[in-house]
């Protein structure tokens, strides 16, 4: 495959290694912030998982009484979700543009997400687009991976992955600022380490409510 340098390139990557990362990434959910969401959100809500890949965590939520959809732009990651998980509705769509009616979720997952979008316009309009879809005090949940370096974004390879991958790297007080531009009220935001145990990850975790 041709170097890495930016969004689509990545999700190439995904396209072409669909099997081997749904494994590497099967067993490390982030299971406490998945209950801390659940215990959040309208019981038995219907939610969105925002970039779902091979829809592990679209499993956890629905195991915990949510009516789940997954959307992610990968067509392989996409066959192994709806292989594995039948019961569970998957569907293939762009952030930028939610094939969703207005008002249609009660929640929003949009774990490890965002933070492949290549612009801060994209970043933007995805969480308007977030906003748009979800019901009048519905909740958001982001996670996205903290600005270590001077860069706002980089090509980089890890452990999980195995490869290179372009991302967009977040401040605490810019993830904070895109929240509330875009028509969010934040409840929390936090930082994490790594749940795989990278030391150079540290996560910003925000979970946040529809203003309006």
């Amino acid at each position: 495959m041709a170097k890495i340098k930016g969004f689509q390139d990545t999700i190439e990557w995904y396209e072409s290694n669909a099997k081997k990362y749904a494994q590497a990434i099967a067993d490390i959910a982030s299971l406490d912030l998945i209950d801390r969401f659940v215990q959040s959100v309208d019981q038995g809500g219907k939610v969105l998982d925002a970039g779902c890949a091979a829809g592990r965590d679209c499993k956890l939520l629905a195991d915990r009484g949510l009516r789940v959809v997954g959307i992610d732009l990968s067509k392989n990651l996409l066959a192994i979700a709806k292989g594995k998980y039948p019961e569970i509705e998957f569907v293939e769509g762009n952030f930028l543009n939610l094939p969703f009616a207005d008002q249609s979720f009660n929640g929003i997952w949009a774990h490890a997400s965002l933070l492949h979008l290549e612009t801060i316009e994209a970043v933007e309009k995805a969480l308007t687009e977030f906003n748009r879809v979800l019901k009048p005090r519905g909740l958001l949940l982001v996670a996205v991976k903290k600005q270590m370096a001077k860069e706002k974004t980089s090509v980089v390879s890890d452990k999980i992955s195995g490869h290179e991958r372009f991302f967009r790297w977040f401040t605490l007080p810019e993830l904070k600022t895109l929240l509330t531009e875009a028509g969010f009220t934040i409840m929390t935001l936090t930082e994490k380490e790594d749940q795989a145990g990278r030391g150079e990850v540290t996560w910003l975790m925000a979970l946040a409510r529809k203003a309006h």
